[in-house]
């Protein structure tokens, strides 16, 4: 997939550059004062083909003089409707370009003013006419021009890393689990480390044995196709350094264990279990790519979670690496299990100032936040504004929760230290759901931690996330790499 490059044009009034087998497509965000040639463009528009709905008003109609070349102008109605609400709505129109019109081959124009939310809307038009490789696309070209193509790169310095990595990271989670398994993960960033001075370490079974990971142990010992592993790379951490860690959950596949998933519980898209290591993984590589200046670790625990003789056991009760014991009552529970050996271990090897975890941890993040929405645990102040900035610059939204005492007591049992199928206390058999997995990770972590369940937005769901076909969204990271990159730094 190519990177999406933005042209600077003189005169403002792009209708002179379209070529005969172009559709210029106007965007604008709202509000906006738009320029004049654009009013007189509308005013051309075929009335049978303009609209007013989804908040929009849009026109379309045929260049003048150039009856072949269609165009497409976009205004929004209001300004209260959020950035991801708009950007829904541009999937929707790019749907009814691609049904109503021939053409392959596109102009996006973006008025001066616009931000990196415009960005993501082409951006969204290219992937969500990808294929699941990202290896081709519906479209033949896609050009973006703009008066102001430098403030554009202001507001999107590192555009060529932050891209790529946004598609590779969506690569990872569609491919097949046979192939993306924890051998190539690991193969994957130990290329990358090498290539760019990071230090890279990956502790085996052995390892992992002799350190006490028995819970990561236990998930993934089944596998022989992808083994338990924990991978450990940082940048520009010395002696004493005090890194920002990302970590991220990498269950290659997820059959649930002996407590099998059923069908209706999303077995058949089980390789996007991964995604936090994939999405982690990418952040690190992305942030190291595009000069961040402080320390930064990542660590990625990974395996499968198969159902075999050699399975992980209901019941089974597993000492961790921090010392905790924990009783397994349920072996679909198992992302907080090797995170948890991931959390003590990485603390311990670089004492971070700040963790940032990222997980597919629950399916009721799905139910309690829909396909949209990314709950957020734990967060500070100033990374919950600067978050909240980032999502509505690249129409992403968050949801934020806080420590509950009632949700860590949900993770307390007299079998063990801890379990790992926490329930609310008093008669309740349910509840608290990824509340309640996000303090059982706090249960084995020192310092602040911010954790992030991806389970509901990193994957297509829905059928309707922006920029999406099947398979990964790219959700969460755009805005976490603005978050980190800019309003966060260490």
């Amino acid at each position: 997939m190519k990177n999406i490059n933005c042209e600077k044009i003189e005169n403002g009034n792009p209708a002179s550059i379209v070529k005969d087998d172009e559709m210029l497509i106007v965007l604008g965000k709202a509000g906006q004062k738009r320029s004049p040639w654009i009013g007189e463009l509308r005013n051309k528009a075929l009335g049978s083909l303009c609209k007013t709905q989804l908040n929009t008003v849009y026109n379309i109609g045929y260049l003048e003089g150039k009856e072949e070349i269609p165009f497409l102008i976009v205004d929004w109605i209001k300004e209260g409707n959020s950035s991801l609400e708009r950007r829904y709505v541009m999937g929707r129109l790019a749907k009814i370009v691609r049904n109503q019109f021939a053409v392959k081959k596109f102009v996006f124009f973006l008025e001066e003013g616009s931000e990196a939310e415009q960005i993501a809307m082409v951006e969204d038009f290219v992937t969500g006419n990808s294929k699941i490789g990202f290896e081709g696309c519906a479209w033949q070209s896609v050009r973006v021009v703009s008066p102001s193509a430098d403030a554009l790169k202001k507001h999107d310095p590192f555009k060529k890393s932050r891209y790529s990595a946004n598609i590779n990271y969506r690569k990872w989670i569609n491919t097949n689990p046979d192939e993306m398994t924890s051998i190539t993960i690991g193969n994957e960033l130990k290329s990358f480390a090498k290539a760019h001075g990071c230090e890279f370490e990956s502790l085996e079974e052995e390892d992992l044995r002799k350190n006490g990971l028995n819970l990561l142990l236990a998930v993934g010992q089944a596998s022989e196709l992808s083994p338990s592993r924990l991978h450990l790379v940082s940048h520009n951490v010395k002696k004493g350094d005090k890194p920002v860690l990302l970590v991220g959950k990498g269950v290659t596949f997820d059959t649930g264990g002996i407590n099998v998933k059923a069908f209706e519980s999303f077995v058949n898209c089980m390789k996007n279990d991964m995604g936090g290591s994939a999405l982690m993984s990418h952040l690190f590589m992305a942030m190291v790519e595009s000069g961040y200046k402080g320390p930064l670790a990542l660590a990625i625990p990974c395996c499968e979670n198969l159902v075999a003789q050699k399975s992980m056991k209901p019941g089974a009760v597993v000492k961790s690496h921090s010392g905790k014991s924990v009783v397994v009552e349920h072996t679909d529970a198992e992302g907080r299990l090797i995170l948890a050996d991931a959390l003590s271990y990485a603390s311990e090897k670089w004492d971070p100032a700040q963790i940032i975890v990222a997980a597919t941890l629950t399916t009721a993040a799905l139910r309690q936040f829909t396909n949209f929405f990314t709950p957020v645990h734990f967060a500070d102040q100033k990374f919950k504004e600067s978050l909240s900035k980032s999502s509505h610059k690249w129409g992403e939204a968050f949801t934020f929760w806080d420590e509950f005492l009632p949700f860590a007591l949900s993770n307390q049992t007299q079998q063990a230290d801890l379990t790992n199928m926490g329930r609310m206390p008093g008669k309740s058999s349910i509840g608290g759901g990824s509340s309640v997995a996000a303090h059982f990770l706090k249960e084995f972590v020192v310092c602040p931690m911010i954790h992030i369940d991806i389970f509901a937005t990193t994957w297509n769901w829905s059928g309707d996330y922006p920029g999406a076909q099947y398979g990964a969204t790219g959700a969460a990271f755009n805005s976490l790499f603005e978050t980190l990159m800019f309003n966060a730094k260490s």
